[in-house]
């Protein structure tokens, strides 16, 4: 017998034990660690379990086994659809190029499905980049997919050549975006019923594309500010009210916030793009990438705001005359700060307010440098417990602290989601 088996046969019984533990005597701190141990064991029994499927599909075990297929096999023996297990099966075959993705799967912050993001991205590569090529996207991939969440490593697989050829990196993400653009297109639909007889309730649905949505959601979220809800007894019940009022007075300008910013849709996009020597995928403020035709056609829209990087323009700031920064201040914060600042929070800008680094009542300025988004729970927390606030000197990205001894910290739930190059 291999000594594999050796090695790992003792494991399923000392689980079996760990299972007939009774886990409600253990403290908090004692089952974050066994969590964490157990997520651990998953880990590196799935790659284990890849490594044998990959083997098995190269020696056709299957039929030893009696079965027409591998991925029968997988289904059958791990208990899930065929559809799941022809995935498992096409993953482990994949690592089998990919020795670096393969050897980081036991890692903490891997999974399968991040995996199978970076094997998908790996395997769309250009026909006509070199093996020293592949093998630093591979390497840049796998070496970002444990700290990314699956949204956010999504976004880099796009651009997974971007770290050996950013222009290239360019064209094909905007070259998937526009399929994608036009493949939603094509799968917009809205249902709506007839009123109930007993209610009088109306009810309704919608499917439309990101973009659409961001517009939708940018409107609800200025609406239903928390500051704003009136009385309203919890959030779906605020936005109903609010989508009430949209579909009412259908506003050109959407709905104003504290500090006086109506809701628009704010779309990054480089000038070379916008003036179209060059096509760039840009990003609206949600984080949706949007092709560079698409770019040039919202900028035409109203209620779109383009925020072209690289213009040059210099006519936010309003120096002290005004306590509360304008409506381009505060656009120009969302676009630096893309929500609250506060270190851990998500909240979207149309939730936050515009705080002083350096307070009014002192002698700071209404500027775009001395501002800072705060949701409102946050802008309490920061007035309430004296955080200290500085805006990095480089990035200039907004930093906290609580005492003078502690490290700066910062927000880093929308740091992704920032263009580059």
């Amino acid at each position: 017998m291999h000594r594999v088996f050796s090695q790992i046969e003792s494991g399923p019984l000392a689980l079996d034990a760990a299972l007939a533990c009774d886990l409600s005597e253990l403290t908090a701190d004692e089952l974050v660690r066994l969590n964490r141990l157990a997520q651990d064991l998953v880990r590196k029994a799935t790659a284990l379990g890849l490594a044998a499927m990959a083997e098995a599909s190269r020696a056709e075990a299957h039929k030893n086994a009696g079965e027409l297929s591998m991925t029968a096999l997988v289904a059958k023996e791990a208990g899930v659809s065929r559809r799941e297990a022809a995935q498992q099966v096409r993953l482990a075959q994949q690592l089998d190029a990919a020795p670096v993705l393969r050897e980081s799967l036991g890692r903490a912050g891997m999974s399968t499905d991040k995996a199978r993001i970076v094997s998908d991205a790996l395997q769309d590569l250009p026909a006509d980049l070199t093996a020293e090529e592949r093998r630093a996207v591979e390497c840049d991939l796998t070496a970002a997919a444990p700290d990314l969440p699956l949204e956010q490593l999504r976004r880099k697989a796009r651009r997974a050549v971007e770290v050996v050829d950013v222009h290239r990196a360019d064209t094909i993400e905007n070259r998937q975006v526009e399929q994608a653009e036009r493949r939603q297109a094509t799968q917009v639909s809205f249902w709506m019923s007839r009123p109930d007889a007993e209610t009088g309730m109306v009810k309704g649905g919608f499917e439309v594309d990101a973009v659409t949505g961001d517009v939708l959601r940018s409107l609800m979220d200025s609406a239903t500010s928390p500051r704003k809800q009136d009385g309203a007894p919890d959030r779906p019940h605020a936005q109903g009210e609010a989508f009430v009022q949209l579909v009412r007075h259908l506003p050109k300008d959407g709905f104003g916030n504290h500090g006086g910013i109506p809701a628009t849709l704010v779309v990054t996009v480089d000038e070379a793009t916008l003036r179209g020597s060059t096509d760039r995928a840009g990003v609206t403020e949600h984080g949706t990438t949007v092709s560079a035709g698409q770019l040039r056609r919202l900028a035409c829209d109203a209620g779109i705001l383009p925020a072209v990087m690289g213009s040059g323009s210099k006519a936010l700031d309003l120096g002290r005359e005004e306590r509360y920064h304008s409506v381009p201040q505060r656009r120009a914060l969302a676009l630096r700060d893309l929500g609250c600042a506060f270190p851990g929070c998500d909240r979207p800008p149309g939730w936050c307010e515009s705080h002083h680094l350096v307070p009014w009542s002192r002698g700071g300025p209404t500027t775009v440098d001395d501002g800072v988004l705060l949701c409102s729970r946050h802008h309490h927390e920061v007035h309430d417990r004296g955080w200290e606030l500085r805006l990095h000197p480089i990035d200039r990205i907004v930093e906290f602290r609580r005492r003078p001894a502690e490290p700066w910290r910062r927000n880093h739930h929308y740091r992704p989601l920032t263009l580059t190059g």
